[in-house]
């Protein structure tokens, strides 16, 4: 049973909000606020201000729900989008201005027209879904998608409305001892207390369009709370179960739109309008324009002329013409507790007293959605004058062609002058007749094929007015003639004006302004005669989130009338993961991360014993944090002393380059296992070659062989003998009085090993 809300206290027609709000008329009364159309008398435009009542201004829980709607809608702009202007507390009232919705609600349109058509529910959600990528765009998730909260403008276009239950994605999660929102489209997320993302809004979303296509939702209870948890067990039946004509489609979009698990659901409204757009391309579906509820309490008071002058006297009664919201089990955003506490409603927008709604088509003939009716005129009294009957010349005479001859004495020469006369009026009856019937319009010429001049002679040589008007044709060349309005062969009177229609050629894809929405970018295409489908979103730097980033054709590109364009609607800028360049020479890091499109910020140092000096050791953000196009990337660079590798490196050459690498170079070392043939030639390093150091702690020492290889001297001379001795870190006795003798035998045989630094003995002759 449905129940009326119990009157708030009233702002009186009249009353100012902030010294500037001046109050025309209540529009309608919610649970927790009235909606007034207002005057905004510094900048004389009519707005709808939507009032809390001072009974809620004190309360944390309401003011903070009202002061999120207002910065959630704030943000959000888009012709889908109802918009907000203001937002203040002023004395006991806390106020939203809002943009005046001359309309009405799409709960009201159901319940004066029942089930739509595929092709109008069509039409209604892709409005509904455009609007709430915006917001999805932008991380949020509304929480309360219903036909109550999708209004319908006097100029036929559909707004979302109401996010006073908006949370960011983040932090839409609550426990099970409270579900927040309607019933009727709760999702099943929004009932066991699991994580809420943007796909809980595709639910509710998936149920509204059920709705659309059958009049009805698909769970109900004996409670609110078995009416929400009915849905955690049940899958939401195909629309096409509940009224013929609904294609296979539609049933397939539903059930994607409304599974239970949130992965299976289209995972924002962006997805969801991409698919809805598919299937309406495949099944070919018509252009419709959404119509206004005739009987909604927006259209009642829109009727009434605003009072744009302050009243000198508040004589009117501020409740006239105001609807009083009444809440189905359909349409109460609730806050249910398992202690059964009372509903706790918001409204952004008036509900209409629901009518009944119109019966379903038979099972076995197409449902037909009636246009939308005329708003009905003002009831005028006016004095009923007594129409100008058209003068008509009086006879002559007065023949009585039915009653017998009486008896005369006149002639028959009398007789037959009368017959005569009537036969001559009779002719020239019949004359004017043909004249003012068909006779004295004149028929429109052939024109086709013809230039512009001559189609304009050609009609103008026939007796009428000539205008023209450029159109597009996909065959007829520019500038030539395509017809005529009226159309060739038709009849017009003469002077009547024709219009020559005169080819402009193929229409070409529009360009795409600066920030358009995917609906106003459509109204352009229809000027042109083409449909626009919605294609996979994409990330764009130059177009805002929400617009249009792309076409496919691209703008300028010549299409048969009627055509398709693909819309790719824009994410916004492109996130970019920071390389990972940990290990890689710093001017190498600098380098990807300028290709990248990021900027390079404060660079430090810091000692790591695995990073060798002058690379990357980590960035901040870290590796793989998505930025956008133009952030910046602080380096930690590697500030270690790192050992080079000198192995087999003379002495001095390996004590230059580790000193040239910023080591101290200690006394060297020998090591009486290793046997070389050279003494001097390095070994190893201690630390080992390719150990970083800390810049305050960066000594080393050299490894050098502690036995040394002994060549074979016999038939060398002695002064070269001793100079290879030397090199090779030993030495030769001075056996021989002339360096030029020749050695003839050595004490110490050749191959062996002896210690570096040993005398070879050897004995020499001339």
């Amino acid at each position: 049973m449905c129940t009326i809300l119990g009157a708030m206290s009233q702002l009186a027609v009249g009353d100012y909000l902030e010294d500037r709000y001046r109050i025309d008329r209540p529009i309608a009364r919610g649970g927790m606020s009235t909606v007034y159309r207002c005057v905004d008398e510094r900048l004389g435009r009519e707005v709808a201000a939507k009032v809390m009542d001072e009974k809620y201004v004190d309360d944390e829980v309401f003011m903070s729900r009202f002061t999120r709607e207002a910065r959630a809608m704030a943000q959000l702009t888009h012709p889908n989008l109802v918009n907000v202007y203001d937002f203040s507390v002023h004395g006991d009232h806390a106020f939203l201005i809002m943009e005046l919705i001359t309309g009405g609600t799409l709960r009201e349109l159901l319940a004066e027209r029942g089930p739509m058509p595929p092709h109008a529910a069509t039409s209604v959600m892709r409005a509904v879904l455009t609007g709430l990528s915006v917001a999805h765009a932008k991380g949020m998730v509304h929480r309360d998608i219903k036909p109550d909260n999708i209004l319908i403008n006097g100029d036929n276009r559909v707004k979302l409305a109401d996010f006073g239950l908006v949370r960011a994605a983040a932090d839409s999660t609550h426990s099970t001892d409270q579900i927040v929102g309607t019933v009727a489209y709760l999702s099943p997320e929004q009932v066991n207390g699991t994580e809420i993302t943007q796909a809980s809004d595709v639910y509710s979303a998936g149920i509204v369009l059920f709705e659309l296509l059958t009049g009805e939702t698909p769970f109900s209870g004996d409670t609110q709370l078995t009416h929400a948890f009915a849905r955690l067990n049940d899958d939401v039946p195909a629309p096409s179960s509940k009224i013929a004509g609904v294609p296979k489609l539609f049933d397939e979009l539903v059930a994607t739109a409304t599974a239970r698990d949130p992965h299976d659901r289209f995972s924002d409204a962006g997805e969801f309008l991409a698919a809805l757009d598919d299937v309406a391309a495949e099944l070919n579906l018509p252009a419709y324009t959404v119509p206004v509820p005739t009987n909604s309490a927006a259209h009642r008071v829109a009727a009434i002329p605003t009072n744009m002058t302050p009243p000198q006297g508040a004589d009117a009664d501020p409740a006239e013409n105001v609807t009083e919201v009444v809440d189905g089990p359909e349409s109460k955003t609730s806050i249910l507790e398992n202690n059964a506490r009372d509903n706790a409603e918001t409204y952004v927008f008036p509900e209409a007293d629901p009518q009944p709604v119109s019966p379903v088509a038979p099972k076995n003939e197409t449902a037909i959605f009636p246009a939308a009716a005329s708003p009905r005129p003002e009831t005028q009294i006016q004095h009923e004058v007594p129409a100008q009957q058209p003068q008509q010349p009086a006879p002559r005479a007065e023949v009585d062609t039915q009653a017998p001859a009486p008896e005369t004495n006149r002639s028959k020469v009398t007789l037959i002058v009368w017959l005569v006369v009537i036969a001559v009026l009779t002719v020239a009856v019949a004359i004017g007749a043909w004249w003012f019937g068909s006779g004295r319009y004149g028929e429109i010429p052939q024109v086709l094929g013809m230039d512009r001049e001559q189609a304009v002679t050609a009609v103008a040589d026939a007796g009428f007015e000539t205008a023209t008007e450029i159109v597009y044709h996909d065959s007829v060349p520019v500038d030539q003639s395509v017809g005529t309005q009226p159309p060739v062969g038709g009849k017009a009177l003469p002077g009547d004006v024709v219009t020559v229609l005169i080819s402009q050629g193929r229409p070409t894809v529009p360009e795409v302004p600066a920030g358009i929405g995917v609906e106003d970018y459509r109204a352009l295409a229809n000027e042109r005669t083409f449909e626009v489908a919605t294609g996979e979103s994409v990330y764009s730097s130059g177009a805002p989130v929400g617009s249009i980033a792309k076409t496919e054709p691209e703008a300028g590109t010549a299409l048969a009338m009627g055509s398709t364009i693909t819309v790719a609607v824009s994410k916004g800028p492109e996130p970019i993961a920071v390389p990972d360049i940990r290990g890689i020479p710093q001017r190498d890091a600098i380098a990807q991360l300028e290709d990248a499109g990021l900027n390079v910020g404060e660079i430090t140092e810091k000692f790591d014993d695995e990073i060798y000096s002058g690379n990357v050791i980590s960035t901040s953000p870290a590796r793989l944090s998505e930025l956008e196009r133009g952030d910046t990337v602080d380096l930690v660079i590697s500030n270690a002393v790192t050992v080079p590798d000198v192995t087999g490196w003379d002495v001095e050459d390996a004590t230059s380059a580790l000193e040239e690498a910023g080591l101290d170079v200690g006394r060297a070392t020998r090591d009486k296992d290793v046997v070389s043939d050279n003494a001097n030639r390095v070994t190893t390093t201690d630390p080992a070659p390719w150990t970083n150091l800390e810049p305050d702690d960066a000594d080393v020492r050299l490894v050098l062989p502690g036995r040394v290889t002994v060549p074979n001297l016999e038939g060398m001379r002695v002064e070269d003998a001793r100079d290879q001795l030397e090199s090779i870190g030993l030495k030769l006795n001075r056996g021989s009085r002339y360096d030029d003798e020749l050695i003839t035998t050595q004490n110490t045989k050749a191959g062996e090993s002896v210690s570096a630094g040993t005398t070879i003995r050897v004995s020499s002759k001339k």
